[in-house]
């Protein structure tokens, strides 16, 4: 990993190469109720980790391709690539095969050490380092313009975007490739599936997360809108300042889904949504229902949302009698086979002036 630091200008402060920033020092413990950090599991749950894992969507050869293809336009440069927000490190391993070393960013302390205990066995420090940082502190840890490629997956809409952007528009060399996207609700591929059971799925989505988010404090509640507004916005609320950013390139596949998790029927606030797309922004849709295919029978479907989100089992509970009646309804739609879901997925990549 690269040490040094080119000098930051008057009025920003320098946080320690050995000491994360003060927000991401405090672990979210339950006492901690009215973070914003409100994405933390322990890393002491294995099963959970790997439920975890084998319930998300696999980033398809095709989809990293683009991004890919992107860097290669503008730069012969793969030497350092950063996965902000990198969870439990999917995103980190399939860089590490074209990078010669990145660097795995989180600000959950408890995720980072799942990320090197998955990891460490394939990849070893002088390939994949590991940081405690927040996406909107990255560029205190690392030189300006060291970087080739920063990719942040599902982490967009938990930060304060533009503060990220300052911070990877520092860190990227020019030419370097900022790639950031979102998925959404797992969604049935088959049309008559998707008019019976797709409304189970969104109640599902909408108990579960009613019961997680009402009730928090102030500051979370908070954190949950910003998300929700993000989500809402399939990431266009996002500028990329023209000044800064070229080539932009967005890509929405299957926009008969929903994006959001979570929104105002489950969160119980006004939910904006917001487009600073620019004029000279490369927009592209694409419906494709095989995209990034998961094969589910119901069982599955299950797992799926009791490993959503670390706080459903919690505030839901496994005998919930409403999510029971859902999901005997939901089985009775589905059958015994599996069905094919899709999912709703928007990419933002853009290229360092």
């Amino acid at each position: 990993m690269v040490t040094g630091y080119l000098p930051l200008p008057p009025g920003h402060r320098r946080e320690s190469s050995h000491n994360p920033p003060q927000a991401a020092q405090q672990p979210l413990e339950n006492g901690d109720e009215d973070s914003e950090n409100f994405w933390k599991v322990p890393a002491n749950r294995p099963a959970f980790w790997s439920a975890y894992v084998s319930t998300r969507p696999n980033y398809s050869p095709p989809f990293y391709r683009l991004i890919y293809d992107h860097h290669a336009s503008h730069s012969s440069s793969w030497k350092v690539a950063h996965d902000v927000g990198c969870g439990a490190g999917q995103v980190t391993a399939e860089l590490a095969t074209r990078f010669d070393h990145v660097v795995a960013s989180e600000i959950n302390d408890t995720h980072l050490v799942v990320a090197e205990q998955r990891l460490r066995p394939d990849f070893p420090d002088q390939k994949v380092s590991y940081k405690l940082t927040m996406g909107e502190h990255l560029a205190e840890h690392y030189p300006w313009g060291s970087a080739d490629l920063i990719a942040t997956a599902e982490a967009m809409v938990l930060m304060d975007d533009q503060a990220a952007l300052e911070n990877f528009a520092r860190l990227l060399r020019p030419g370097g490739t900022l790639a950031f996207w979102f998925y959404g609700r797992p969604t049935f591929a088959d049309a008559r599936l998707h008019a019976k059971g797709q409304p189970l799925i969104d109640a599902l989505m909408v108990r579960n997360w009613a019961k997680v988010i009402q009730g928090s404090g102030p500051r979370r509640l908070a954190g949950f809108k910003r998300a929700a507004e993000g989500m809402s916005s399939w990431l266009d609320y996002v500028r990329l300042d023209p000044s800064v950013w070229t080539d932009v390139h967005r890509i929405k596949w299957n926009t008969y889904g929903t994006l959001p998790f979570f929104g105002q029927e489950a969160g119980g606030f006004p939910v904006k949504s917001m487009n600073r797309v620019g004029p000279k922004e490369k927009l592209e849709t694409i419906e494709d229902r095989e995209w990034w295919r998961n094969d589910w029978d119901i069982d599955q479907v299950k797992n799926y949302f009791r490993v959503l989100f670390p706080g459903f089992q919690d505030a839901v509970g496994e005998g919930d009698e409403e999510v029971n009646a859902i999901n005997d309804e939901l089985e009775e739609k589905m059958g015994k086979s599996t069905a094919a879901f899709t999912w709703p997925v928007v990419l933002v990549m853009a290229t360092r002036r």
